[in-house]
């Protein structure tokens, strides 16, 4: 797959940093609201209801809520009320379909020097969270160093876990973006791979795959190579993609 070149991340749809949903990520669902109250009729007494005659009346109806609401409305609230209803929008969601799952061939992007230095960077966390040293030498070698504090809020749980091997991430898009960073997409597993080693029924077990971006910078102590800056929700279908685990 050729490298892609796109406009900067600005697209408010994509969530910033996976920061606030540790691994393994969250989903929350939204519920509907119970609270407004419903109405119910109200009988009218035997006084209330006008008495049944043949006799023509000559008084004239009261005006009901609605239409005194209407009658006192000032000048300025009626514009007021004109430029609301023309500010409102005429589509309230928009719904689109998941795109289809990438196909890239194998080894495709094996060489990419972008894909090279997440897995450099998986390799060193794995090795940091199972040491539980967010501050562990080899792995600030492969991020930038600003990034560094929303990447450790991103993995917060999961140091101090077990990990039998690299971090497990199948890329599978590289674009580079108009801010000059670089977005690569793919799938990863998200759950299941570590271990808590406080608990002996805590392993590999029902691994759980997600889609994940990741956002790099030139490295500038090396030119041709690149730091990992943060994560992101990714994009991709992940529904088709293996994702292959190694152990060290």
């Amino acid at each position: 797959m050729t490298t892609t070149t796109s406009p900067s991340r600005t697209d408010p749809a994509r969530a910033r940093l996976l920061a606030g949903c540790a691994l393994p990520l969250l989903l929350g669902a939204c519920g509907t609201s119970s609270d407004v109250p419903e109405s119910s009729p109200t009988a009218l007494s035997s006084d209330d209801a006008a008495a049944g005659t043949d006799e023509p009346t000559t008084e004239e109806a009261a005006p009901t809520s609605e239409e005194t609401s209407e009658e006192q409305q000032s000048p300025e609230e009626e514009q007021s009320s004109g430029e609301a209803a023309e500010d409102r929008p005429d589509t309230w969601a928009t719904f689109t379909a998941e795109p289809p799952p990438l196909v890239v061939e194998e080894g495709e992007l094996d060489e990419d020097p972008r894909v090279l230095a997440i897995e450099r960077f998986n390799e060193a966390f794995a090795r940091a969270a199972t040491a539980d040293d967010p501050r562990d030498e080899g792995w600030l070698a492969t991020l930038d160093e600003a990034g560094h504090e929303g990447l450790v809020e991103v993995f917060e749980e999961e140091f101090g876990r077990a990990y039998p091997g690299p971090l497990p991430f199948t890329p599978l898009q590289v674009t580079e973006l108009e801010d000059g960073t670089w977005s690569v997409q793919g799938c990863m597993v998200t759950d299941g791979f570590s271990a808590d080693p406080s608990r002996s029924d805590d392993g590999m077990t029902g691994l759980e795959v997600s889609s994940i971006e990741y956002s790099l910078v030139d490295d500038p102590g090396a030119e041709g190579d690149y730091l990992v800056e943060a994560l992101y929700s990714g994009t991709i279908n992940c529904s088709t993609t293996e994702v292959e685990t190694r152990s060290w």
